[in-house]
Parts: structure tokens; sequence; C-alpha cells
């Protein structure tokens, strides 16, 4: 399996030319602007995350789910960077769909079994990607999940890390870095190996909320099944395998049946789910 990509990387199958980055800074957005990031629509064939908040790993990581899966992620046309404004780009395929979230609530029973069915199948096959001897992100390099982000770069903090134990070390860190109580952290300290151990190192999209899934319309009509795609790989890596899990019971809000069916897609590690939100709560950034 690859390791990088050649960055900037541009695709030789374009369904039209690529927009200028006028044409992008003109693009209506689709959704809100955020952390220096816009996502807007160029035409009928693109879209494209771009702002000096976007990390082209998360470009990366689409381009080597895409060679190493059968997961339905969209396509990746280019990955650059303007050196004038230090913008990056990531322009990719424009999915016609809507998000799970908008359509959960006209769902059957049956339609959710379906849709729930093809998202277990889609991460089973990250875990089943073969597991390499870190935890970072693709390529060997930092962790860009906001629990290991510091302001000026650590690597005792942001990582890689060479084993779950300095992966927890540095989580205990970042707990300092916060100004978080010394006796808390040492409490912390003694409880973490505790519940966070013997983990392999797990690809990971690392933000399962139905915001992330888009429910393809059907290409032809005779089609039996709807097919999912997952978006948004922005903080995805290599993290221990119980981290999908306890990201996703992270994101619920409790006010429909959707956490209920949580466990159709994932292997649950509730007691580690319960100490990483409790944790996220004093870390995260």
């Amino acid at each position: 399996m690859k390791e990088s990509f050649d960055i900037p990387f541009y695709a030789t199958d374009l369904p039209c030319p690529l927009p200028t980055n006028a044409e992008i800074e003109n693009a209506p957005d689709i959704s809100l602007e955020y952390g220096g990031r816009r996502i807007v629509g160029v035409g009928q064939h693109f879209v494209v995350k771009f702002g000096q908040g976007v990390d082209l790993t998360e470009g990366e990581n689409m381009l080597f789910v895409r060679e190493n899966t059968n997961i339905c992620v969209p396509r990746v046309f280019a990955l650059y960077s303007d050196t004038k404004t230090g913008k990056s780009f990531i322009v990719m395929e424009r999915i016609i769909g809507q998000t799970l979230l908008a359509t959960w609530p006209q769902l059957t029973e049956s339609e959710k079994q379906d849709i729930l069915s093809d998202l277990r199948i889609h991460f089973d096959e990250l875990r089943q990607l073969p597991s390499p001897n870190y935890f970072g992100s693709f390529g060997k390099r930092k962790l860009l999940d906001g629990i290991f982000w510091t302001e000026e770069p650590d690597p005792l903090v942001n990582g890689p890390f060479d084993s779950e134990e300095t992966l927890n070390e540095a989580m205990m860190r970042k707990y300092c870095y916060n100004g978080g109580p010394p006796y808390r952290m040492e409490y912390l300290r003694k409880c973490l190996p505790l519940i966070f151990q013997g983990h392999k190192a797990t690809f990971t999209h690392g933000d399962l909320q139905r915001k992330n899934i888009i429910i393809r319309e059907k290409i032809q009509q005779d089609e039996d099944r709807t097919r999912v795609v997952l978006i948004d790989w922005e903080k995805s890596g290599w993290y221990p395998v119980y981290w999908e899990y306890c990201l996703a019971v992270c994101a619920l809000r409790w006010d429909d049946d959707w956490p209920l069916w949580i466990d159709a897609i994932l292997t649950p590690f509730v007691s580690e789910a319960a100490w990483l939100q409790s944790l996220r709560l004093e870390l995260w950034s």
C-alpha cells in the first residue's frame, strides 16, 4: 500500500476542466464556513474544500481509501496549495444525493437496515486494512483529531506514536497543556492504561455522523439498494481500534433512534467510550 501521494496531485480523467481559483472563491457555499475552511459547489461536477485551515492529508486519506477498499468515497480530482494566499484546495467529485441526516426521518425500518448493512461493510473494510507499526495520520504524520492539537508543534502530543502507551501519555500531556489540575492528571495517568491497552492501530474515518453520509441517488431505476458515500475524511488516520466507536458515541445527540443503530455499524467498545467521552470534554481543542 502507498504511504504517500505526490502533492500537488492532479487526476488525469477529469469530467471537465478544473475550476480556477477565482471560480472557486466566487462559488456558492454548500455548508457553513468554519475554522478557515469553506466548502463550495462549482458547477455540476465539483465540490471544493479550501482555505488556510485545510490540510491536504484529508485528500490523501480519500485517495488511500479509494485505492485500497471498495468503500464509496468521492473521487479526488486535485490537491494543491496556493503559496500567495496560503490556502489549500481539495477538488473532489460532487455527489448527487442527500445526507443520511436529512433522509433519516422518512426511512422505513427496512430501509434503515439496508443502509446500515452497507455502512457495516464499509467500516469492516477499514478495520481489515493491514495495521502499521504506528498511530498517526496517513504517511506516519501527526494525528489531526483536536484531542492532539497544540498551537505550536509538539510531537509528544501531536504524534505520530509508536505504541498505545505513548498515545495515552500524549493525552495526559495535552491535559497539562490545557491547564488541567495536576492531581486529576495523575489519577488519569493511573487509570488510562487499565482501559486503553491492547488495541491495534486501525484506519479510522473518525467522524461517523449522519451529516457525513450521503445517500446517493440511484443511477439506474432497477437498482434494488441505495449506495452510501462517506465524506469528511479530515481527521482520519491510524487510531486505536476503539476510536471509531468512541467518537461516534461522543457525537450522539440522543434526540431520535440513531444511537440505537450504532452497534449495527461498529463493534462496541463501551468502557472505552465512557472514558473517552469524559476525556474529550477536557482535552479537545
